[in-house]
């Protein structure tokens, strides 16, 4: 039988071995519950989240005699050359097509609404009826964009300077992991009268998630009128450095 591509939950199992120098893996249980995709005669592998190679593969063959291609994924720790000879676009190359989009995310927590328009600004409101049905919006602006194309500068630096790329990306702690992040400035909020009316500020932070809608994750407010803002986007996932 012509050898099929298998995905399953186990091939991060296979992988781990393979990379750890082909120890024995624990035995299988038919208790776990395993999601397998059979892509048929028509293949292509996937562009975003967990990416694939054609060579990165191991023949399984069955009781039956049946032999399965399996197309093992990449494993972060194991992708230190695919991030040296990473030659694709920039983090905000990537992240360009959010921001020239009017596409706008939420989080509402018990008081406050949080509105990110990527590329545009970040608005804390509330809204409350009275009577009349009037409605009332209190409302802060915690950073706009200050400069026409937010994401040209500190890309251009890169593709200038090769230096610049070598750079050390900052993390973030997230739910116990040190975490990549792609940092998007914003200034010029609403006067903050705590700080001598100075600007509220935030700083955005955009993380890979393979199965994120660009969503905000958390919104903190680090020092007074100074806020950070983590954002979950699948965008940054094309990018080796900034998988997990």
């Amino acid at each position: 039988t012509a050898p099929r591509a298998l995905f399953g939950g186990f091939l991060a199992a296979v992988a781990a071995s393979v990379a750890a120098g082909g120890r024995a893996l624990p035995q299988l249980s038919d208790d776990i519950p395993f999601r397998v995709n059979w892509p048929g005669t028509d293949f292509s592998l996937p562009t975003t989240g967990v990416l694939y190679t054609e060579d990165n593969y191991i023949i399984m063959t069955t009781v039956d005699k049946e032999k399965y291609k399996c197309i093992l994924p990449l494993i972060a720790s194991g992708s230190e050359e695919e991030e040296k000879d990473y030659k694709g676009p920039t983090p905000g190359e990537l992240l360009e097509p959010l921001f020239k989009q009017s596409s706008c995310s939420y989080r509402i927590e018990s008081y406050w609404t949080y509105e990110v328009c990527h590329g545009k600004h970040i608005r804390q409101y509330h809204e409350e009826k009275e009577t009349g049905q009037k409605i009332n919006i209190q409302e802060y602006y915690l950073g706009n964009m200050m400069i026409k194309n937010p994401l040209s500068e500190p890309d251009q630096e890169e593709k200038e300077n090769p230096k610049e790329s070598a750079k050390e990306i900052p993390t973030k702690n997230i739910e116990g992991q040190m975490t990549p992040y792609y940092p998007v400035e914003m200034g010029n909020g609403t006067p903050c009268s705590l700080r001598q009316n100075l600007p509220r500020s935030s700083t955005m932070m955009y993380i890979c998630h393979p199965e994120a809608k660009h969503e905000i994750l958390s919104v903190a407010e680090v020092t007074t009128c100074e806020y950070e803002v983590v954002i979950l986007t699948p965008l940054l996932c094309n990018h080796p450095k900034y998988r997990y």
